[in-house]
């Protein structure tokens, strides 16, 4: 090519000798920008990666700590409701006292967090709302199983029950994709439910003979 070139008279080969520069040019320009393109998606991938597991890692403590607290309601409740209905303790009751030794979480972070759970994988979203949709059933029903003479009538303790149950084991799961994610070894265990299941047994079972 370079003897044809050279073969050339002077304008021709001016003229081909810059169109050649020039394409070789333009395709070096082609190339550094291909490249930082490649780059640039490898390192918002890599900062997406980043604000998925530090979304993750921030509502995994928080469920982790309002699986305890629903746990612990929901053994006080199982407790109270047999001892009631054994009558050993006669001074156990759904009463203010009850409801005054619980301060359950307000899940701050999830509330802060709601504009960007769509950076989560979409099962790990659903159940994620699920965790703190029975969370709250369990704040909402709380209060309302609490003796009140004005009012003729009592709320059955599953309503606290049974939410409690889901929002302790229903998430489990979903743990252990974020365990996963987050690189975390040791699968976090489940907290004590006392003998919650066998009252929500018991209860269902006297409602299922009436």
């Amino acid at each position: 090519m370079w003897e044809w070139l050279r073969a050339l008279p002077p304008g021709p080969a001016s003229f081909v000798g810059t169109l050649t520069g020039s394409s070789i040019g333009l395709i070096a320009i082609l190339v550094g920008a291909l490249w930082n393109f490649n780059l640039s998606r490898k390192r918002d991938a890599l900062e997406r990666a980043q604000e998925v597991r530090s979304i993750a890692a921030a509502l995994y403590g928080e469920m982790l700590l309002i699986r305890k607290e629903a746990a612990s309601v929901a053994r006080a409740v199982a407790y109270a409701y047999v001892e009631i209905g054994t009558k050993r303790y006669p001074g156990v009751r759904f009463d203010h006292h009850f409801l005054e030794r619980f301060r359950l979480t307000e899940p701050l972070l999830y509330k802060s967090l709601a504009s960007r759970l769509g950076e989560l994988p979409s099962d790990i979203v659903i159940s994620i709302a699920e965790f703190y949709s029975n969370y709250e059933e369990v704040k909402k029903w709380l209060p309302l199983i609490m003796d009140d003479d004005k009012r003729g009538f009592s709320y059955s303790p599953t309503a606290v029950l049974v939410p409690a149950v889901d929002t302790v084991i229903g998430i489990n799961p979903t743990l252990r994709l974020i365990e996963n994610l987050l690189h975390i070894r040791t699968p976090v265990a489940d907290p004590d439910l006392g003998k919650t299941n066998s009252v929500i047994e018991m209860i269902e079972d006297q409602h299922a003979d009436d």
